[in-house]
């Protein structure tokens, strides 16, 4: 059984997964669609090769302090599980490109990018270095 479908079994009927976005370093990120409520969601899974160790702390830390920021230029955090040996969260679908791609077209001013990044981040770090 390939991940998607394992992450499908996982997931059960509440989510139909849709396609793989894309993924990072310990993650992958796939497109769903959230049945019970009829939104488009992203489900982030920890890869399962490392979910064992260190990164799935890492993965446990990154859900933890994604679900506490609450700021409107941050997605938030909507359900957090693991089924099957999957760690995972969701968060709701935004439509349109990454910022990444945005700035790297060159769409975003910069200086507007950072200054969205820096309000967005300060509290998170704010409350991260005090818990």
């Amino acid at each position: 059984m390939d991940l998607r479908e394992r992450l499908q079994s996982a997931l059960g009927v509440d989510y139909a997964l849709q396609r793989e976005l894309g993924g990072g370093g310990m993650s992958r990120v796939f497109l769903a669609r959230d049945e019970r409520l009829g939104r488009d969601v992203v489900v982030k899974i920890l890869s399962p090769e490392l979910a064992e160790g260190l990164s799935a702390e890492r993965f446990e830390r990154e859900l933890r302090i994604a679900a506490r920021l609450q700021h409107p230029n941050i997605v938030p955090v909507l359900v957090a599980g693991s089924s099957s040996g999957l760690p995972y969260y969701t968060m709701p679908f935004v439509r349109g490109e990454s910022l990444r791609a945005r700035l790297e077209a060159g769409t975003v001013p910069l200086r507007e990018t950072l200054r969205s990044f820096a309000t967005s981040r300060t509290p998170s770090h704010t409350r991260t270095a005090r818990a």
